[in-house]
């Protein structure tokens, strides 16, 4: 039987720097916490729960632009703070939506604005707008049981673009056209295809391309072909159908067809081959329409044609299958605890 007399030593008797070493491990998993949930959110692009997925994702962008991957991490930091403070429910945070949607609006701020005062107000309005469009987005479209994912993150730059365009201090970014290519037809194709991967985050850049279909296949090695082969199909009709050379050789055609592609592999808004192969066939027309229209406004189109397919076809769908997989409607849910390095 113990000595009542004795007192047990305790682990901060023992080590004066117990507590300051506690207090740091608990920052240091509270950070690596938010890091695997954005990271995760940023998984969500290509429809899968992987936070391992979204760091090598943002990774590879952060190499091949790291400004665009800076001001998408920012922007999906302050949109999911903006969200908390709005009061949005907690089954709402834990679908990642807002942060997706924050990643992208950054990224669409580094693209088209050039660094400076318009990059850093665009960066600071566009998360408590982000976070405001996702929460009344997302239940307009609960209305129609229409899937939200990158739908707020569209209006909510067209509104501050137009506003700050207003403004001198606030300069547009050149975006920089690709050098005319003299290469053969196979080439060019191939290589549209790859930069349009890279068009998921807004750099026609065919190595980016080739990083994303990397990242995705160590989850599914069927999402990496499918990303491939949905956009150099498209490329290729597009090609075919003699459209604008610039928009072939950035890949342009091919960025809706290889999501779509993804998305039915993943069972995503009971979107499945038919969908994909309408893409692939229309993605070349659906993606110079939307160009044009946009650019009448004095818009940049985004990811307005991939939204508008997306609805169009779940719009479409019988309301019978609907009730049979409602899952298939609604975001994925980013785990409450997700760590960077599981599958």
């Amino acid at each position: 039987m113990r000595d009542p007399r004795v007192v047990p030593r305790v682990p901060e008797a023992r080590d004066p720097t117990f507590g300051p070493r506690l207090r740091l491990r608990e920052r240091l998993d509270g950070a690596h916490r938010v890091l695997a949930f954005h990271a995760a959110a940023i998984g969500q692009t290509f429809f899968v729960e992987s936070p391992r997925v979204g760091l090598i994702a943002f990774a590879v962008l952060a190499v091949a632009a790291p400004l665009l991957a800076a001001s998408g991490l920012v922007v999906s930091v302050i949109a999911r703070l903006a969200a908390e403070r709005a009061g949005a429910s907690r089954d709402f945070l834990a679908q990642g939506l807002v942060e997706l949607n924050g990643w992208f609006f950054g990224l669409a701020c580094a693209t088209f604005f050039a660094p400076g005062a318009g990059l850093a107000v665009a960066v600071l309005l566009g998360g408590p707008l982000v976070a405001v469009a996702s929460i009344v987005l997302g239940r307009v479209l609960a209305t129609w049981d229409l899937p939200v994912f990158v739908g707020p993150y569209v209006p909510a730059f067209w509104l501050v673009f137009a506003a700050l365009a207003a403004f001198p201090w606030a300069r547009p970014a050149v975006v920089p056209a690709t050098a005319a290519n003299d290469a053969a037809p196979i080439v060019l194709i191939v290589v549209g295809g790859l930069r349009g991967l890279g068009e998921i985050f807004y750099v026609p850049d065919a190595r980016l391309g080739v990083g994303i279909a990397l990242a995705v296949t160590l989850y599914d090695r069927r999402l990496g072909v499918a990303l491939i082969g949905a956009s150099t199909a498209a490329v290729a009709i597009g090609y075919l159908l003699d459209a604008p050379a610039w928009q072939t050789e950035q890949g342009l055609a091919g960025y809706t067809p290889a999501l779509i592609a993804v998305a039915a592999l993943r069972g995503f808004a009971g979107l499945g081959r038919v969908a994909v192969g309408v893409a692939i066939v229309t993605g070349a027309v659906l993606e110079a329409g939307m160009l044009r229209l946009t650019g009448a406004l004095g818009l940049y189109a985004l990811s307005s044609s991939y939204l508008l397919f997306v609805w169009g076809v779940a719009l479409l769908r019988p309301v019978r299958d609907v009730a049979a997989d409602r899952r298939g409607w609604s975001a994925i849910t980013v785990p409450a605890h997700p760590r960077v390095f599981e599958h």
